[in-house]
C-alpha cells in the first residue's frame, strides 16, 4: 500500500538515525537499577554485594560494550547517558566489569579490588553516577570526530569534527535547508586537537571525497571506520 504524502512525511520526520534509537522506559529503569547496584558496590564493596550483583554487572557491561562497539541502534543514546566516554575507556570499563564478575564468583578478593580500581580508572564511578542521576558528566578539553549518514544512503558519509556536543551538531545539520532524511551517528571518537585530526583524516580520505568544499565521502562505513580507528590509535589522539 502506498502511503499518502502526509503520512510519508510524518514517518520521515519521526525517524531516528543510526545509534539514536530511544530507550524504552522499562528497559531504562532496569538499566538504572543495575547501574545503581554497581555504583553502590564501587563505593562500598564491603556492603554493596547483593544477590543480583552478577546480573547487574552484566547489564552495565552491556552498556559499555555497545558504546565501544557502536553497533546497536541505541548506542549513541546510551553513550550520551554515560557522559560521552571515549571508546578506549568504554572498552576498559567493559573488560573490568567482566573480570570483576568472575572475581566475585571465584571469591578472589585481590582480583575484585584490582578490577574495581580498573573500573574507577576508566571513569566508571563518574559515568555511573551521572547515568543514575540523569546528569551525565562530559569530557573536558576534548573534541569529537564523527561519522554520520542517513539510513537510506549508508555509503555517503559525512565525516567531520566538533568541539560542541555531537548531538547538537547533528541537530544543526538536520535543520539545514535541503536535508530531508535526518542524519544519524555511525561512529564517534573523543579526541584531543579535533580540528587537526579532522584535517589529517580528510587528507587520507581525499580519494573518496565527493566535493572538495564539502565533508562528504563515498565509501563503505567499515573502511572509513577502520581508517579513522587506526589513525586515532596510532597517533594516540583518543582522550
Amino acid at each position: 500500500m502506498v502511503l499518502p504524502v502526509d503520512d510519508r512525511r510524518v514517518q520521515v520526520a519521526q525517524k531516528w538515525g543510526f545509534g539514536m534509537a530511544p530507550v524504552k522506559s522499562e528497559v531504562q529503569q532496569q538499566r538504572r537499577e543495575a547501574a545503581t547496584a554497581v555504583l553502590n558496590f564501587l563505593r562500598n564493596p564491603q556492603h554493596g554485594l547483593s544477590p543480583s550483583l552478577s546480573d547487574d554487572l552484566s547489564v552495565v557491561k552491556g552498556l559499555y560494550s555497545r558504546c565501544h562497539r557502536q553497533d546497536q541502534w541505541d548506542w549513541f543514546t546510551v553513550w550520551q547517558q554515560l557522559g560521552r566516554p571515549g571508546r578506549k575507556r568504554c572498552q576498559q570499563a567493559a573488560q573490568a566489569l567482566a573480570r570483576l564478575r568472575t572475581a566475585i564468583r571465584d571469591g578472589d578478593d585481590v582480583a575484585v579490588a584490582a578490577q574495581l580500581a580498573s573500573l574507577v580508572h576508566a571513569g566508571g564511578q563518574a559515568h555511573l553516577a551521572g547515568f543514575v542521576a540523569g546528569r551525565p558528566s562530559e569530557p573536558q578539553g576534548a573534541g569529537y570526530i564523527y561519522v554520520l549518514s542517513t539510513r537510506e544512503q549508508p555509503r555517503l558519509l559525512k565525516i567531520g569534527y566538533t568541539e560542541r556536543s555531537v548531538e547538537e551538531r547533528v541537530r544543526e545539520i538536520n535543520r539545514a535547508t535541503g536535508v530531508v532524511i535526518p542524519y544519524g551517528v555511525r561512529a564517534v571518537w573523543v579526541v584531543a586537537h579535533a580540528r587537526a585530526v579532522e584535517t589529517e583524516l580528510h587528507a587520507r580520505l581525499a580519494p573518496y571525497r565527493v566535493r572538495k568544499d564539502r565533508e562528504f565521502f563515498d565509501l563503505d562505513f567499515r573502511d572509513a571506520f577502520a581508517l579513522i580507528r587506526d589513525y586515532v590509535y596510532d597517533t594516540r589522539r583518543e582522550s
